[in-house]
């Protein structure tokens, strides 16, 4: 066979290859998603913030992040960036959450094991959300967690967290 014909015949297999439609990922939460809303909902109260400076989750194959702030106006920036105050650092702190980790889907519950957390100790807990999805919205609500030593918070079984977010473009 000559040099020509064994190209020509490569390239006729190997062509359709490259035209075959890459299947979608199974994982709908995977990718940059904007949290555009919050809500604490009880049973006769819902709380809604409409955050100033809007959270992400981040979510790849294995590891996800999640970083957001309850306030309706943007955080108080440090006088001195290098040097806060104690009263800043303590604002700073409880103006902001965050936990990244590994996390397990099944059904349409998103569950979560922070490797590292705002709150020291949480390391190795787990949170549990509902989710659903919906073109390239999602509603992601947290029912339920877990400390790492078994026992629950105070807000389980009366308060939910609502988050409703946007898919980013990549």
């Amino acid at each position: 066979m000559t040099l020509r014909l064994t190209t020509i015949l490569l390239t006729i297999a190997v062509l359709p290859v490259g035209c075959i439609k890459k299947a979608e990922p199974s994982n709908p939460l995977l990718g940059s998603w904007s949290i555009e809303t919050i809500q604490w909902i009880s049973n006769d109260t819902t709380v809604i913030r409409n955050p100033k400076q809007n959270g992400l989750l981040l979510v790849t194959p294995n590891r996800y992040s999640i970083c957001w702030s309850p306030l309706e106006t943007k955080r108080n920036p440090f006088q001195n960036l290098s040097a806060p105050t104690d009263e800043e650092v303590l604002e700073g702190f409880k103006t902001i959450v965050f936990n990244t980790g590994s996390y397990e889907l099944s059904n349409s519950i998103f569950s979560t094991k922070p490797h590292m957390a705002k709150v020291p100790g949480f390391e190795g807990g787990k949170q549990f959300f509902d989710y659903e999805i919906s073109d390239n919205e999602m509603t992601l609500i947290l029912f339920d967690e877990t400390y790492p030593d078994g026992k629950k918070p105070s807000w389980f079984g009366k308060w939910r967290t609502k988050f409703s977010l946007t898919k980013l473009e990549d």
